[in-house]
């Protein structure tokens, strides 16, 4: 029997007859977890009060990416790139984007705007999670139901500063992005509860657990140096939606 890993409602009570995509189709997203009622499924891609949805809020930024990455692959076509809330230039170095001005002014509105983009990060990982270990209905996982589904309680949302000018990614990712669980980061996972994962060329951190937070983060991020991680030992957490370089300035030198 289907049980949500959002509401934690089985197949008497709500329906599952919606595919979930675990990262949005704006995205590329092709994939998708069975365990996510059609209810909790639309909800992530339905605005509220004026501002974007969970999954709009990903797309927005990390599109941006995504085309810019796609861009250096001639084969590669490529449609004509629009955003609701930004106004790019490409043509400038370094490139700008700005949220355009009748948001801008809104009140809240960025700071709403980061705060789904983060709830966004984590309702990525359960999914993903959910589809390939199945395990995603963990008592340890709870804070991530309470925080990307309800929004309730705030949780920091890390990116690691490349150590070199270089965007490590993988093409494929990019046309079909997924993130994968291994055996390292699962070794990881369970030494200090802390998982990364690459998307859109950028590599994500978040917390997989609400315990000792702190304690663990310090000891991951002496972990990182140790281990010379190739996307960074540091960690930058993202409480302003401009601290992700969605545009690579740092391959020059900005």
């Amino acid at each position: 029997m289907k049980i949500c890993i959002w509401c934690s409602k089985n197949e008497n009570y709500v329906t599952f007859k919606k595919l979930a995509h675990t990262i949005p189709q704006s995205l590329g997203g092709k994939l998708v977890c069975e365990n996510v009622c059609d209810s909790c499924n639309e909800f992530f891609g339905r605005k509220e009060h004026g501002l974007p949805a969970v999954e709009i809020a990903l797309k927005e930024v990390l599109n941006t990416s995504k085309y810019l990455l796609l861009t250096q692959h001639k084969e590669i076509r490529l449609g004509r790139f629009k955003s609701e809330y930004f106004n790019f230039n490409y043509k400038n170095n370094p490139r700008t984007f700005k949220f355009k001005m009748g948001y801008k002014l809104r009140p809240n509105f960025q700071r709403e705007f980061r705060r789904r983009f983060r709830r966004g990060i984590y309702k990525v990982f359960l999914e993903e999670r959910e589809r390939q270990i199945r395990d995603a209905h963990d008592d340890r996982f709870n804070f991530i139901r309470e925080f990307s589904r309800y929004d309730l309680n705030d949780y920091p949302v890390y990116v690691q500063v490349p150590k070199f000018k270089a965007v490590l990614y993988n093409t494929e990712d990019l046309l079909l992005p997924q993130i994968r669980f291994t055996d390292y980061s699962d070794e990881v996972d369970k030494e200090f509860r802390f998982y990364s994962y690459p998307l859109m060329g950028h590599s994500f951190v978040i917390p997989t657990s609400n315990q000792f937070m702190d304690e663990r983060l310090s000891a991951y991020i002496k972990y990182l140096k140790k281990t010379e991680d190739p996307f960074g030992s540091e960690l930058i957490s993202i409480d302003n939606i401009e601290q992700l370089d969605f545009r690579f300035n740092y391959m020059n030198g900005k």
